[in-house]
C-alpha cells in the first residue's frame, strides 16, 4: 500500500490510542459509567479482607495419627497453647493478655465483674504468679 492510501485510510476511520479508545467500547451517550454506584475500596479495606480470607482459610492439621482441618486462626491458638504449656514464658504472658482481655470484653457486656485473678497486667506478675494462675485454671478445669 502507499502512503497516501495509508493517510488517507487513518485519516477516515477515528483514531484509536492514549486517551481514545476504540469507538465499541467507549460509554454510550447519556450512560453513567459507573452504573451500579458501587464505591471503590480503599487499600485499608483490601487489605482488610485478605487479613480475614487468609485467616479463616482452612488448614489440614496432623495431631498425631489423627488430620484435621480447621482455620489458621484456630491453629495458631493452638500453637501459642502448646508453647505456653510447654513453658515458654512469652507465650504464657500473651495468653494470660488474650485471656484477661477476653473476660473484661465479656464482663463488660454482660454487666458482671471480671475475673479477679486475671484482673492485673500479666507483664506485671512474676513467673511465680503465672504459674501459680496457670496450676489454678488446670485445677478449675479438672
Amino acid at each position: 500500500m502507499s502512503r497516501k492510501k495509508k493517510k488517507a485510510l487513518a485519516q477516515d476511520s477515528n483514531p484509536v490510542g492514549y486517551g481514545r479508545p476504540p469507538v465499541h467500547s467507549r460509554f454510550r451517550k447519556g450512560q453513567s459509567g459507573n452504573p451500579t454506584g458501587k464505591r471503590r475500596h480503599n487499600e485499608a479495606e483490601r487489605v482488610e479482607a485478605l487479613i480475614r480470607q487468609e485467616v479463616y482459610r482452612l488448614l489440614t492439621v496432623r495431631e498425631g495419627d489423627t488430620v484435621t482441618k480447621m482455620p489458621a486462626l484456630q491453629a495458631v491458638i493452638r500453637s501459642q497453647i502448646a508453647c505456653a504449656a510447654k513453658g515458654n514464658v512469652t507465650a504464657q504472658r500473651a495468653l494470660l493478655k488474650l485471656v484477661q482481655n477476653i473476660e473484661d470484653a465479656r464482663a463488660r457486656t454482660t454487666g458482671q465483674t471480671a475475673n479477679k485473678k486475671l484482673h492485673r497486667d500479666a507483664n506485671e506478675m512474676s513467673d511465680k504468679e503465672l504459674m501459680n494462675i496457670l496450676r489454678a485454671a488446670r485445677n478449675d478445669k479438672s
